[in-house]
């Protein structure tokens, strides 16, 4: 039994060990931050170590009041960041400006962020939280048996877990639904909030004298029960009980906004909003350019480097699907695309440009990069193992590139026509004397009908010939046609006329005109 297996196991690492054996482990320094390395020391203008330059620290200004990636040329973004971080009021005949910080302020090179389903129920937790939090501190025992301390840290247990619910809410992207989950149990119990609940569900509890919970313990802690404790003696004793039923009815109702609209924040949504894919859709280009890279420095490591890459022709395994690419020109179509192209594409055309060009281009190259592999005349570094996950790894993150931007569909359609059909009715006059239309001016003759185009043309054929004329379009029922037949060659009787459309439509009336001696 133990043949058997063997010889696979040693068939697996065989390939792996020569190409160990046969190319070196390139190392190189790379960081990320906190990384020391991931950015270098600056020196502050005047020598002081540690600072930067002035448009390297206005830059980072501008981003942290704003929430604002800058972008060169980025016009639309930079003026939503604006819209978003401060409101503009009139004060006795000048503009007062107030700085809003907000978590969900433009955070991303496609200007995305919090918008639709997410938005709305984030701005309701927020209105909630800066309700309930003056009501949170001014809440005071009713039990006199109540612990000072385990009220305070009740009350503070609460108010964080409160604030950080709303803040994952809020959180740029999309919200990571299991931890609104989990602090939503937290705060009303498992009882009342599912453990997995679904899209409309009705939460199983919301008395607030029946939750548990963290609200439930400090609701007991402090004798705010109205059923189970009467320990209310005046007005403000129950005002105090009231302050704590609007803190619990904030957050069922609150729970419940969240569990109706989880359809539409979740990643694997069927609808996203475009605000928050385009955060989504931001970061992946980002993972994708990072792999160009790590492509490139793979192929260096089985001596494919720059100059050869350029020389490298991929005809893809099928030359009467594909046309030949050189390697390089492949990657770096990925490369542009992923930093300059695609997020452009997405700026200009909105949710059209995304299905209509962004989405067949990603799905084109991730294409390329699969049948890369399958080309002719490759060298024998293209197919080391290394070189081969580095592939499909850049294949694997362009089809979930695509994979995130399938959803986003906005369809143009051309408007409607309600003009009538197209047809011919009659002609005005109906008979004409040879005598009158062989002199100049032309006669005029009106074609009625209905579908005209801007461009129709009248055709008029009889026995004798065709007469020369000039269509006049005056509107979709009338066209006037310029007759002016030579006496020469021509015998008098009846004419046949035919309307044509621009669109290649056409209609003829047999014999609708006489012309008589």
């Amino acid at each position: 039994m133990s043949k058997i297996f063997r010889v696979p196991l040693i068939s697996q690492a065989k390939r792996p060990l020569t190409d160990l054996a046969a190319y070196p482990i390139l190392t190189e320094e790379v960081g990320y931050p906190p990384s020391p390395i991931a950015s270098q020391p600056t020196t502050a203008p005047g020598g002081a170590p540690g600072g930067g330059s002035l448009s390297q620290m206005s830059a980072k200004a501008i981003s942290d009041v704003l929430g604002w990636k800058g972008k060169s040329g980025d016009v639309k973004g930079f003026v939503g960041a604006l819209t978003q971080s401060f409101t503009l009021t009139d004060v006795e005949g000048h503009v007062q400006s107030t700085w809003m910080p907000r978590s969900y302020a433009v955070q991303t090179d496609l200007a995305g962020g919090i918008t639709g389903a997410q938005a709305s129920v984030y701005s309701r937790a927020k209105e909630a939280l800066d309700s309930s939090l003056p009501l949170l501190d001014g809440l005071y025992a009713l039990d006199p048996e109540a612990v000072q301390e385990d009220v305070t840290a009740l009350k503070a247990v609460v108010k964080g877990q409160f604030s950080e619910l709303v803040q994952e809410i809020g959180y740029v992207g999309g919200p990571r639904i299991q931890r609104v989950n989990e602090y939503f149990r937290l705060l009303l119990g498992p009882q009342a909030y599912p453990h997995r609940p679904a899209v409309g569900q009705a939460l199983a509890i919301t008395d607030p004298d029946q939750i548990k919970g963290t609200l439930g313990n400090l609701r007991d802690e402090l004798g705010l029960s109205f059923l189970r404790q009467d320990f209310v003696n005046s007005v403000e004793d129950e005002t105090n009980l009231s302050n704590y039923r609007i803190i619990s009815d904030y957050v069922t109702s609150l729970a419940q906004s969240w569990i109706n609209n989880l359809g539409y924040v979740g990643i694997d949504s069927k609808s996203p909003f475009f605000g928050t894919q385009l955060v989504l859709l931001s970061r992946q280009l980002q993972v994708v350019a990072e792999t160009v890279d790590e492509v490139r420095f793979t192929l260096d490591s089985v001596f494919i480097g720059p100059a050869e890459r350029q020389t490298i022709e991929l005809d893809f395994g099928n030359p009467t699907q594909h046309h030949p690419m050189f390697l390089e020109d492949l990657l770096s179509w990925i490369r542009n695309f992923a930093s300059d192209e695609g997020p452009r594409l997405i700026q200009d055309g909105g949710k059209f440009g995304v299905g209509n060009t962004f989405l067949p281009i990603v799905r084109r190259l991730a294409t390329l990069v699969f049948d890369a592999p399958a080309s002719s005349a490759l060298p024998q570094g293209f197919y080391a193992p290394r070189v081969t996950l580095a592939l499909k790894d850049l294949q694997k993150r362009l089809q979930d590139l695509a994979n995130l931007a399938t959803p986003i569909k906005h369809v143009i359609t051309p408007e409607p026509s309600f003009g009538l059909p197209f047809r011919l009715n009659a002609v005005e006059p109906t008979l004409l004397s040879l005598a009158a239309v062989s002199t100049a001016p032309p006669t005029q003759v009106f074609v009625t009908g209905s579908g005209f185009q801007n461009g129709a043309t009248v055709t008029l054929t009889q026995a004798g010939g065709t007469p020369s004329t000039t269509t006049y379009f005056r509107s979709e029922n009338l066209l006037a046609v310029g007759i002016n037949i030579p006496a020469v060659g021509l015998a008098t009787g009846s004419v046949d006329i035919q309307v044509k459309n621009m669109d290649g439509s056409s209609a003829k009336l047999r014999g609708a005109l006489m012309i008589d001696p």
